[in-house]
């Protein structure tokens, strides 16, 4: 079942609308239907009344639109269901004047039958009204259909302009026959990677991973069709293909364009998304006169967004850009010519400051040294998953893919590392780790390799040759740096585990004197591997995994455990090369 903020599934609309007219003083109940809510400042007689209403679980739409240019009054029907036309008819008597109303129904059947029931019985007992049906779903374009086109976010862009004509004091009659025009200027397009899901229940669909549902409606109904699941330009793209199509787009036209969202894509995608429509309208030489973006009509936690191209002329465009004030209503966006990736000029990227780092410090073997690095780089993209799994267990889950994508950049450059000389290449390997990590774990490793090169050019100052000792002091030093910015201390369940356990098993091998160089490495390792396993049985107090609960931290810690894998990868890489 999916889990929503809901008391009780069957009072999930009433407790949605007491919370909408709660905070907002423009808008209050009708006096003796909980379903229907209209402006707190009725003035019928002079200003024609417009209604919508409908299914709930498409929030804003409708009762989010009732406000100061928008809608007089809106119904609200159960999750996916008409309102019956009793309560259509509460709202009609409501906002009953001199000037008449028009009654806006996206075009399902329940709706446009109880809707047209209250009309008509409002009609019957000396009211005026008029009903708007909005079709404008181009995935419904069957000719032999009876019902027509579906309705869809178009109704927004009818219910604005509608809305500012009725403010400014229009007619019924020139308020219909706009609304008439613009639902015939118009055509939408969803697109979905997964339907959403009724409070309570669970998805009424499942969508296999590599499959998107194309040209769906409001309601979880299924699309038009499954298509493959691919990148965002190609998924928008499509769409759009089929958009120009549908609406006879032509080079040189000018649209209003709506990107809405179905209710569940983060912003990050719904930027995405923008970039791609907007890109897509620049390459085929398709003006766009407004821009909207955001959450407009969803079905409630669907994950999607619909499209929708409106062929306005301008009397259309200075109603939408009238003033309104009502809860969901989210005015034009500015935008302005889109500019390439490429186009953007980096005065420091990676690969220019890489190479700007001077050669200093004394000389090893390179061919040694670029083995190590292979062998770790190897190490970092063949533990992906396994890290991955580490940290989602008390983390975000991409400890894997961050270092994964450092190894990756690691690889890009790789010519241009200086495997001769340790300074140099230490200070290269921070700024990689510094910008392409980011984050914590890509400032923790540009310090620790950042202060490991400064202890190397400490040496090389005073003239010393690289051995056991420059190694490990260079090594102390990067771990203390860690500890001393990064917070942490040895127990608190991170990298610091790995790194100080074999810092000071190398200073216990050093200070004996007794065992071979390999011995001393290969039980540093050990010590390492050993730390991190013990890492969890410890609770952690530093760190994303701090906010976790302890039942979060019963596997070994994804920092501590790269630590021990990547010097694990050196020293087998480096005895192999030797």
């Amino acid at each position: 079942m999916s889990k929503k903020f809901v008391n009780k599934a069957e009072e999930a609309v009433d407790d949605a609308l007491f919370g909408l007219v709660s905070s907002n003083s423009n808008v209050k109940f009708h006096k003796s239907c909980r379903r229907v809510v209209h402006i707190t400042d009725l003035n019928p007689s002079h200003h024609v009344s417009l209604i919508a209403g409908g299914g709930s679980g498409h929030e804003p739409y409708a009762a989010g639109y009732v406000g100061k240019g928008l809608l007089t009054a809106a119904i609200a029907g159960n999750v996916f269901a008409s309102p019956p036309s009793r309560n259509v008819q509460a709202a009609l008597e409501a906002t009953r004047g001199e000037a008449g109303a028009i009654l806006f129904v996206i075009n399902y059947t329940g709706d446009r039958l109880n809707f047209g029931l209250a009309a008509e019985r409002f009609n019957a007992s000396g009211g005026t009204a008029r009903v708007v049906t909005i079709a404008d779903d181009v995935a419904i374009d069957s000719p032999n259909s009876k019902v027509g086109r579906r309705g869809l976010a178009g109704a927004v862009l009818t219910i604005k302009i509608a809305g500012a004509m009725a403010w400014e004091g229009k007619s019924l009659d020139e308020i219909y026959e706009t609304s008439q025009k613009v639902v015939s200027s118009m055509g939408t397009l969803g697109v979905s990677l997964y339907t959403g899901s009724l409070p309570g229940k669970n998805r009424e669909t499942e969508l296999p991973d590599d499959q998107i549902e194309v040209g769906l409606g409001i309601h979880g109904e299924p699309g038009k069709f499954r298509a493959q699941f691919g990148s965002a330009n190609r998924i928008v793209h499509s769409l759009l293909d089929t958009l120009r199509s549908k609406m006879e787009m032509r080079e040189g036209e000018k649209f209003v364009v709506l990107v809405n969202n179905l209710g569940s894509v983060s912003q990050l995608e719904m930027n995405i998304v923008n970039g791609e429509v907007l890109r897509y309208f620049e390459d085929h030489k398709i003006g766009i006169t407004r821009f909207f973006s955001g959450i407009y009509m969803t079905s409630l936690d669907g994950h999607g967004v619909s499209v929708t191209i409106l062929r306005a002329d301008d009397s259309m465009l200075q109603y939408l850009d009238a003033p309104a004030a009502a809860p969901g209503w989210i005015p034009a966006l500015s935008v302005q010519k889109c500019v390439d990736h490429q186009e953007i000029s980096d005065s420091s990227s990676q690969g220019d400051l890489i190479s700007e780092i001077p050669a200093s410090g004394v000389t090893v073997n390179a061919q040694l040294v670029e083995a190590c690095v292979g062998g770790v780089v190897d190490a970092m993209l063949e533990s992906e998953k396994h890290l991955n799994q580490l940290d989602a267990y008390a983390g975000d889950g991409d400890c894997g893919s961050t270092f994964a994508g450092a190894a990756e950049a690691i690889r890009k450059q790789t010519s241009g590392l200086n495997y001769t000389h340790p300074e140099t290449l230490l200070k290269q390997l921070s700024i990689i780790f510094e910008q392409t990590v980011g984050g914590t774990s890509g400032a923790l490793y540009a310090l620790m390799f950042s202060s490991a090169a400064q202890s190397f050019a400490q040496r090389s100052q005073r003239g010393e040759k690289i051995d056991r000792t420059s190694i490990l002091e260079a090594l102390d030093k990067a771990n203390r740096a860690v500890q001393k910015y990064g917070g942490a201390r040895v127990g608190d369940r991170t990298m610091v585990d790995g790194l100080d356990a074999m810092v000071e098993e190398l200073r216990k091998g050093f200070s004996g004197n007794e065992e071979s160089l390999d011995a001393i490495f290969e039980a540093a390792v050990k010590a390492s591997e050993k730390a991190a396993k013990a890492t969890a049985s410890q609770t952690a107090t530093v760190g994303r995994a701090s906010y976790t609960s302890s039942e979060a931290q019963t596997k070994p810690d994804a920092g501590a455990t790269a630590i021990s894998l990547w010097l694990r990868a050196c020293w087998t890489a480096y005895k192999s090369e030797k």
